[in-house]
């Protein structure tokens, strides 16, 4: 199986909601509470076959996000997990 995932664009708003996960995530101190929520969504992906979204949230590190992985038909957080590129 090759589920390819394609960039969206940040600007539009087109992708799921994730602010409520994020605030649980602040809350937790996964992600810092520094950066600036219009700074926070590095990059946007969706799966060819529009079920999944992977969002990557900017750290305070360089090259270091945290993804958090979605289900849109389920229209929740599926959960998260670090990436160090």
């Amino acid at each position: 199986m090759n589920d390819e995932l394609t960039e969206i664009s940040v600007s539009n708003d087109s992708f799921f909601n994730i602010w409520p996960y994020v605030s649980e995530l602040k809350a937790a101190k996964i992600l810092s509470k520094k950066i600036k929520e219009s700074e926070l969504v590095h990059k946007v992906y969706r799966n060819s076959t529009q079920d999944f979204e992977h969002i990557l949230l900017a750290t305070e590190k360089e090259n270091h996000f945290v993804k958090v992985v979605v289900d849109r038909k389920k229209k929740k957080a599926m959960g998260y997990l670090f990436l160090d590129l």
